[in-house]
């Protein structure tokens, strides 16, 4: 077990965190936080920032394609929720930590979020 690799940077309050590719499922995020713990030593999930609509428009064609709805919060909101947010491995990765797993979640559940239809996802699925 290693820990995670973390990069010295700051992300703005009011950049776009995309949380989730899918809907917000307490299960799903339960699995992947201690999935997480199992290789990092640390419950957290992975997640992408985005500056800005463009990075943002990147992420949805490239790595985020196979889903059709994006969830949205910004950094300032997963702060204001208490938790943390690491820059960690290649950008633009990010780690939401959730350091008491139960009740992290559910702080993450209730941080204000929009969802946001994936504009490739079907573009995507339909190409040769």
């Amino acid at each position: 077990m290693s820990p995670y690799r973390v990069r010295t940077e700051a992300l703005a309050d009011d950049a776009l965190v995309i949380v989730r590719g899918g809907e917000l499922d307490p299960g799903t995020i339960r699995s992947d936080a201690v999935a997480a713990h199992a290789r990092f030593g640390a419950y957290g999930i992975s997640v992408f920032a985005a500056p800005d609509e463009a990075s943002l428009d990147l992420l949805a064609r490239d790595r985020l394609a196979q889903f059709d709805v994006l969830v949205l919060m910004t950094a300032g909101a997963i702060r204001l929720a208490g938790l943390t947010l690491l820059p960690t491995f290649r950008r633009p990765h990010y780690t939401i930590v959730l350091a008491s797993l139960d009740r992290d979640i559910d702080r993450l559940l209730r941080c204000e979020n929009v969802r946001r239809a994936n504009p490739h996802y079907l573009r995507e699925r339909d190409e040769p």
